[in-house]
């Protein structure tokens, strides 16, 4: 009865490290501190005025969409997706510009309206969202919007 008591007492205190980690750490502890986020955006609604360049996003669009984040390295390939949206990307330094990235990319997002898909090449500045791609369906009840947009930032940043 004693041997029990103490391999119990024993087990117990082998366990006081792991409790205490996870109620001490979060998600944004397990960022290296070179690595970069990108942060992918997508809804069912308006991204841009009409007349606006790719770079400027409604309030509305970033208050509506969803948010997905990807920690990524400065040069990475990879994917990442949701229940709406999937998204491949290629990420890879510019020459000479430490806050610029040629961003590749292929993505496909899901709406009530239907899909939009789209692939390209950009150049992404550090901190600057661009509207990747979205849609646009005239039906009898309006006007029907989806739009995808990223940025990249550091961790914590902007």
């Amino acid at each position: 009865m004693q041997r029990i008591a103490s391999q119990t007492t024993l087990l117990f205190l082998s366990l006081i490290p792991i409790i205490a980690l996870a109620e001490n750490s979060a998600p944004e502890d397990y960022l290296a501190n070179q690595q970069l986020v990108l942060e992918v955006r997508y809804c069912e609604c308006l991204a841009t005025k009409t007349d606006g360049a790719p770079s400027d996003l409604l309030p509305s669009f970033l208050r509506e969409s969803s948010l997905l984040k990807v920690s990524v390295s400065s040069k990475d390939d990879g994917f990442a997706s949701s229940s709406e949206l999937a998204i491949g990307y290629k990420l890879k330094p510019v020459a000479g510009s430490p806050d610029q990235f040629q961003f590749n990319y292929a993505g496909n997002h899901s709406t009530s309206n239907g899909n939009s898909a789209a692939n390209g090449e950009l150049l992404l500045v550090q901190g600057q969202w661009v509207n990747l791609f979205g849609s646009q369906n005239e039906t009898q009840t309006g006007s029907h919007h989806s739009n995808v947009a990223v940025r990249l930032v550091k961790p914590g940043g902007p």
